[in-house]
């Protein structure tokens, strides 16, 4: 789903950004105080854990302190729209996902636009998102989840927040094929989990899967992504089983529109040169996060593209409001 992009208009959106939201700090000096990260999912979920630890690997390079926040809510958006709203002094920053960047902004309005209104300094991440199952489930394929919740029996599956990309992908995939999909949202991939654990859905969209698939307790069915998970090959994308649906995932720092440039490129150098590091790489594979870097252009060319992606996938499925 994501496509070239026009990098000049790219260019333009940033350039907006960083004279939006009023006067900036100076970069003079910058950071004498603690950094807050604020992560739009509950805590313990992936985006959590991988937050928190790029806060503590950087801390020693910024010479101060760095807090992570949870503020779950809104598919992500409510989180987005406090930090888009923050003093853009560089003290306060979002680690954020692809539902509230470019899936729910292309649903409804959110009350930010995320080209404009925020300065994307990296993409570090970008996690699978497997279909699971629990490991006593009767399912044993997506074969077998299809023909079950097209045999008269209605399947629950749990992601981490209403209208994410999650949520989207598999409802465009339930409405193509008639399959009786009932979504259940929770606060975060780690809720979403611990419910198909419980039996409290029949299946979890989520990230954080690899251990508990390894060790019996669930068992994959599919990935959502473009590509397969090198950890079960033989688990098939979506489009391997004949579905045009897929959730590109990203997992970026962003800065509120108006930050000094200055004080932007620290964070960029400093936050890339942590997410690039031997020891990042092995906290993401024990985690089974694949790490993937981008700089602050090249993430905001993937969000403008996948923006329009999601707009038109929304206006199919009549979602948009």
């Amino acid at each position: 789903m994501i496509k070239t992009i026009n990098h000049t208009l790219v260019g333009a959106a940033l350039a907006c950004a960083m004279t939006l939201a009023g006067q900036s700090a100076t970069a003079e000096g910058y950071p004498d105080r603690t950094i807050t990260i604020v992560v739009p999912y509950g805590a313990g979920g992936t985006t959590d854990v991988s937050a928190r630890q790029i806060a503590q690997m950087a801390e020693a390079k910024l010479g101060t302190s760095i807090v992570v926040e949870n503020r779950p809510g809104g598919s992500g958006t409510n989180a987005m729209r406090a930090v888009a709203e923050a003093a853009p002094d560089g003290y306060t920053l979002i680690a954020s996902t692809s539902s509230p960047t470019f899936v729910t902004p292309a649903l409804r309005p959110v009350g930010y636009d995320t080209l404009t209104d925020f300065i994307p300094l990296l993409n570090y991440s970008g996690p699978y998102h497997g279909v699971v199952v629990p490991g006593d489930s009767p399912l044993n394929s997506f074969d077998d989840l299809l023909a079950t919740a097209s045999g008269g029996k209605t399947l629950t599956y749990g992601t981490a927040g209403a209208m994410g990309g999650a949520h989207l992908a598999f409802a465009a995939m339930a409405g193509e094929t008639g399959a009786a999909l009932q979504h259940v949202p929770f606060e975060g991939s780690a809720a979403a989990t611990a419910a198909v654990l419980g039996h409290h859905v029949d299946i979890a969209l989520v990230p954080a899967y690899r251990d508990l698939v390894q060790d019996g307790q669930l068992k994959i069915l599919a990935v959502l992504d473009g590509t397969r998970d090198p950890d079960f090959p033989d688990a098939p994308t979506l489009k391997d089983t004949g579905h045009d649906q897929e959730f590109p995932s990203i997992v970026g720092l962003f800065a509120p529109a108006g930050t000094d440039p200055a004080i932007v490129a620290k964070l960029s150098d400093t936050f890339t040169e942590v997410a690039a590091s031997t020891e990042f790489k092995d906290f993401m594979t024990k985690l089974n996060q694949p790490v993937r870097l981008m700089s602050g252009e090249e993430l905001a060319a993937t969000i403008a593209e996948n923006l329009e992606t999601y707009r038109a996938v929304a206006a199919q499925m009549g979602l948009s409001k």
